[in-house]
């Protein structure tokens, strides 16, 4: 591969660009993979961190994930109504409230993950195993570039010890 030396890319071919294509159509192909699961990628997202950590705050799914408040909030209401999360007081702070994967959320958690766990294979297939390591390694350079270390996720206020 060849490194371009020859004055500036055309914007369709430079790599903000063409990093934002990709993005679209890994999104596109990724949500029409679970449509039938009536989740968004970002809501799937948001389960999944739930599933992993355990209840979290909007808040906190926010601070976390660099989303904004109100795109976790529009999304975790979506996730209420089909019945994936229940909302619920935090037992010490009660302004705070946790959300909470049901049985159904973590059904649909996992059917989620095995559609994007055979996305993410077909995309390495289509790269090879080099080329899919460095894209990664060169994506989270670019990341961490930009937005800094990601942040420790978890509950700002942690859930009283229960034995």
């Amino acid at each position: 591969m060849s490194m371009h030396t020859e004055g500036p890319r055309p914007w369709q071919e430079g790599l903000p660009f063409l990093l934002w294509r990709a993005q679209l159509a890994v999104h596109r192909s990724l949500q029409d993979s679970i449509t039938d699961l009536g989740v968004t990628m970002t809501q799937l997202g948001l389960a999944v961190h739930l599933f992993e950590l355990g209840p979290l705050s909007a808040s906190d799914l926010s601070r976390g994930y660099r989303i904004t408040p109100q795109s976790v909030t529009t999304n975790l209401t979506q996730l209420e109504r089909i019945e994936w999360i229940t909302r619920r007081p935090h037992p010490v702070h009660g302004r705070i409230v946790l959300n909470i994967l049901t049985d159904a959320g973590r059904a649909g958690v996992t059917a989620g993950r095995t559609r994007i766990a055979d996305a993410t294979r077909e995309l390495e297939a289509l790269l090879g195993a080099a080329d899919a390591d460095t894209v990664v390694a060169s994506l989270k350079k670019i990341m961490v570039s930009i937005d800094g270390e990601d942040p420790k996720v978890g509950l700002l206020w942690p859930l009283p010890e229960t034995r």
